[in-house]
């Protein structure tokens, strides 16, 4: 018995030795993130799988992918809440990527798979969150009338996911709140002075997001800060790309730079 021990151990070193070569094969050809994705996809988990996809979401084609493997794992397991908030977020990042009307949809099926979350994990702070911030998408994609009646729930979201998980995407949910209070009108809740101290908190707490940079740089931008808003704008650009969040940082700089040309353009 030990003997047959003793050799199916061999057996399975020789198997995964084999695996290994085979993986390094692979990553020679498809670098470290497709490498991720290989060993990933042989997991029975389709959230596993589709978050190895997520993982390379540079190309849209892998986002979309990811949300088959989703939207198939809830077609036959309606109870799976990572499942259903993942959609929410992958459906958010690929509206954020999109033409206005192509996104209108995705944003659509994002808002509904979080409150699907939601029902099935209410004390969760992912549901909360990923249908709040696509709530969000949809009103500056909505008429104003729209728009104004999304402020309400997606303040609500938000708080709720302050309350539940406060650091939850970096602080995600003071994040959006301070963006909120910059965009409302202010019979609405707008605010300029409360975004600032949001977002100067949220800055505090995760000093290398370059999202909560840029809205920080508006919102000051806003009040007449030109100088303390240059500032934020030049850190921005400065930053490296994190292999995680490369496009997302890139969009960043993108937007860092018009509103750099246009402070610069007014200060002086």
């Amino acid at each position: 018995m030990f003997e047959s021990g003793r050799k199916a151990g061999r057996v399975a070193r020789i198997g995964v030795l084999a695996c290994l070569a085979l993986l390094a094969l692979c990553g020679a050809q498809i670098g470290t993130k497709g490498l991720a994705r290989v060993a990933l996809a042989a997991s029975p988990t389709p959230v596993n799988q589709a978050e190895a996809y997520f993982s390379e979401r540079d190309d849209l084609d892998n986002v979309r992918h990811a949300l088959t493997i989703l939207n198939q794992a809830v077609a036959s397991s309606p109870q799976d809440y990572g499942a259903w908030w993942r959609i929410a977020e992958y459906d958010c990042y690929l509206a954020r990527h999109l033409p206005s009307k192509q996104a209108r949809r995705a944003i659509k099926q994002g808002v509904g798979a979080g409150r699907r979350a939601e029902v099935l994990q209410p004390n969760r702070p992912e549901g909360h969150f990923w249908t709040g911030v696509n709530e969000g998408l949809l009103a500056e994609d909505s008429s104003l009338l729209r728009a104004l009646a999304l402020i309400d729930p997606v303040r609500d979201e938000m708080q709720t996911v302050m309350k539940l998980d406060p650091a939850y995407q970096q602080y995600g949910a003071e994040r959006v709140l301070g963006r909120l209070y910059y965009r409302a009108p202010f019979f609405k809740g707008g605010d300029k002075q409360l975004s600032i101290r949001l977002l100067e908190d949220c800055l505090r707490r995760c000093p290398n997001n370059s999202l909560t940079m840029l809205y920080l740089a508006e919102s000051y931008e806003a009040v007449g800060r030109h100088k303390d808003a240059r500032c934020l704008f030049e850190k921005i650009l400065s930053l490296a790309p994190d292999p995680g969040d490369g496009t997302d940082l890139a969009k960043d700089q993108a937007a860092a730079r018009r509103d750099l040309q246009s402070n610069l353009n007014r200060a002086w």
